[in-house]
């Protein structure tokens, strides 16, 4: 009888969210009923005098139900109070149109977040951001599921195409005018996964094993920077685990370091599935840090039943910390005016032509131009082109697969400008390739969610036939993991273009032609052999690679070791506990991505930080503002850069620094600053940069903070990881 009573309890919740979603699209303002003594409507009071008096009026029941969502893209209304539901959209390359949307909607693909982090270009990141929120507000997105801000562990990761690459430092940098932009329309933004979340192996069982040294000169560095530069309103946490423990339970990540040590003070949310796992761990979720359970709780909300019919004296203490959340979660629905408004928000002026302009913008500027043997680019419009190849992606599979509008592929765009010297052929005779001037090859990899990418998938040995046919071959990379290429050295030239959204094919052709010089640099580095990795068997179970998240393989292997073990999925979860989680162990440490590369000096197709142009540019008059610095010091360092070629374009100015003494091991080098400058033919420009101590800190896990030791220091300036122009050596004095 008990156990029917919770059941019952447990499905009046989620019919309680399903109505709220049907019949809450009106903000506050509607509302007439309010409670005798309330101020939550008054739009004049702080968003902390509002959110603290919401809860005042609320019963037990409404308190459980806004720590879960509903209606799978909603947060809970309190329709009893005349407080809506609040809406949420996937994202990456811009907004998924699947829940609450009118047939006639359209939302621009734009290039993916990898793409945008290829620009180096803070401005056109602030610009993505803005054109976004833009468009969420048309749509009655209040909640934006992204951006992601995951590193890029390993090159075969299937979610690459969702992040900002290898570097902490430049996904910090460029994900904070990402979130200013969105957050600009006083829509939420939701950085996701918290942490460690860099790779789809067994996402749903798997634990990142980092050590503290790691997690805090690595892997935490971008969620510091988007909770106290950004001001990020929410932050979604992994599917995965870390050191053992499910992040959507994780006390020691969530609480005690992002809201405790950097002060965040929002929404925390799991992601879709993590809520509904490890059943026999809910009452971990109360002091975790985590306020909101996704796309329902009802998993926590059986737990509390239970608790409550066998000790009713509980309720209180839970009461208390359901308050706590609901707070959590509703301070920033004020804060961005969510309520005060309607869903939809007709009032907002959309030129959505104008999204198509910031979305062709991005893809030109993401186009990495990786060789142009014999300056074969840019083409003339009179060459005779052969096009042929893969047709390319402009999407990653998953949550971050946008659809678009009026699509511009590579063919339509080179139409636009070779006309009819353009023929595109998927399976050219030999005549064919003979015949053309020059020939174009699309070569596409996918991506996404819910499996990792063989690195050796997408190897295409065509090329070398092709090249061996006609020399002047030139090689478009749709693909946002390596491969090999062992075509490399027979072509002409390799353009590295991501997955580039709906605008590709004019952003491709301004590129081609040299409307537009290529200005990228890579966020990744670029390796030969995924062998070289810092864990290339990391997904090895049972003696062989698993690429799936989770499947029936994992299962059945899972099931295997578990005589008697049920197979259906929900008892399945069940079964797993806290220590049968798959370990994936972080062995290399601080020594990630380039890191890796130059510790082990292992060569590589193109170094972090590489791409080149259309022009040349020379560095020269490095000046520093002194040669040493103290504790809470910063000195200033400025390096002219001149456009020594024939063609107008940006250079990306790379500052690393190397501590040339440590009692402890350091990366060779390690990006701090980058600056963009566009320069004329023969204009010279000066790049300013600022190095501060915190620039020169490790983690010391004996005092548990950052330390800099006396000594002396690389800075090194330069167009790559691998291209130092120059350097200068600095020293610290305590």
């Amino acid at each position: 009888m008990k156990k029917n009573l919770i059941i019952i309890f447990v499905f009046l919740v989620h019919r309680l969210c399903i109505f709220s979603q049907t019949t809450m699209n009106d903000p506050i303002s509607a509302f007439k009923n309010y409670p005798s003594s309330s101020v939550y409507q008054n739009p004049s009071l702080s968003p902390k005098v509002r959110a603290k008096d919401v809860i005042k009026h609320l019963t037990f029941d409404e308190l459980l139900s806004l720590v879960g969502g509903c209606g799978n893209f909603y947060f809970s209304g309190v329709p009893r109070l005349g407080i809506r539901q609040t809406h949420m959209a996937d994202a990456s390359q811009g907004i998924r149109l699947n829940i609450g949307y009118e047939k006639t909607d359209v939302s621009t693909s734009y290039p993916g977040t990898v793409a945008l982090a290829s620009t180096w270009n803070k401005e056109l990141s602030y610009l993505m951001g803005k054109s976004l929120g833009n468009e969420c507000r048309q749509y009655g997105v209040d909640i934006l599921l992204g951006p992601g801000i995951n590193l890029q562990r390993f090159s075969v990761s299937g979610r690459n195409f969702e992040y900002m690459g290898e570097d902490p430092v430049l996904t910090s940098k460029m994900i904070v005018p990402y979130i200013k932009g969105l957050q600009s329309n006083q829509v939420l933004a939701t950085a996701k996964h918290f942490i460690g979340n860099d790779q789809e192996f067994c996402r749903h069982f798997a634990s990142s094993d980092i050590d503290e040294r790691t997690l805090h000169e690595i892997y935490l560095k971008p969620w510091k920077a988007v909770i106290q530069e950004a001001g990020v309103k929410a932050i979604m946490t992994g599917n995965n685990g870390a050191n053992g423990t499910p992040l959507s339970i994780d006390k020691p990540l969530v609480n005690d370091v992002l809201r405790e040590e950097f002060g965040f003070t929002g929404i925390v949310m799991t992601d879709w599935q993590n809520s509904g796992y490890f059943p026999s761990l809910q009452y971990l979720f109360p002091a975790s840090g985590v306020s909101l359970l996704m796309p329902v709780n009802l998993t926590f909300s059986k737990y509390v039943s239970m608790i409550l019919a066998v000790n009713p004296s509980k309720k209180e203490e839970l009461k208390q910390a359901l308050e706590k959340k609901v707070y959590q979660n509703l301070l920033p629905m004020f804060e961005m005016g969510i309520y005060d408004r309607m869903m939809r928000d007709k009032s907002v002026p959309v030129n959505i032509e104008s999204h198509k302009e910031d979305a062709r913008k991005i893809a030109e500027e993401a186009i990495c131009l990786l060789k142009n043997e014999g300056d074969i680019l840019p083409l003339s419009t009179k060459k005779k082109v052969l096009l042929m190849g893969q047709e390319e992606l402009f999407s990653g599979e998953g949550s971050g697969y946008v659809i678009g509008y009026d699509h511009v592929s590579f063919a339509n765009g080179f139409k636009k400008v070779f006309g009819n010297k353009l023929t595109v052929n998927d399976k050219p005779t030999d005549k064919d390739m003979i015949d053309a001037d020059v020939i174009i090859y699309r070569l596409s990899k996918n991506g996404g969610e819910g499996h990792d990418i063989p690195f050796e998938a997408g190897m295409d040995e065509n090329i070398n036939r092709v090249a061996a046919i006609n020399p002047n071959v030139i090689v478009i990379i749709s693909s946002c993991n390596n491969m090999p290429m062992p075509w490399l050295k027979n072509v002409k030239a390799v353009l590295w273009s991501y997955f580039l959204g709906q605008e590709r094919g004019n952003a491709m052709a301004n590129v081609i032609t040299g409307k537009v010089n290529p200005s990228a640099k890579l966020p990744f580095t670029l390796e030969k052999d995924f062998k070289d990795s810092q864990n290339p068997n990391f997904n090895y179970i049972g003696g062989k690679p698993f690429w799936q998240g989770d499947n029936k393989a994992y299962k059945d292997y899972w099931l295997q070791q578990r005589p008697g073990a049920k197979a259906e999925s929900k008892e399945f979860m069940e079964y797993i506990k806290p220590g049968e989680v798959i370990r994936v162990p972080y062995s290399e440490g601080i020594f990630m991505g380039y890191r890796w590369y130059e510790k082990q000096k292992k060569k590589v197709l193109f170094p972090f930080g590489y791409g080149i142009s259309y022009t040349q540019f020379a560095y020269t008059n490095c000046k520093l503002s002194k040669k040493s610095i103290q504790n809470n010091d910063s000195i200033t360092l400025s390096v002219e850069v001149k456009n020594i070629g024939k063609m107008k374009g940006a250079e990306i100015v790379q500052l690393y620094i190397s501590d040339l003494e440590c009692s402890v091991e350091r990366p060779v080098k390690e990006l701090k600053c980058f600056e963009k400058i566009m320069l004329k033919p023969g204009e010279k420009g000066i790049v300013n940069f600022t190095v501060r101590t915190d620039d020169l800190a490790f983690w010391c896990e004996t005092k548990h903070g950052w330390k800099v030791e006396p000594g002396s220091f690389e800075v090194l300036i330069g167009s790559s990881s691998a291209d130092i122009r120059m350097k200068e050596v600095i020293n610290f004095i305590e």
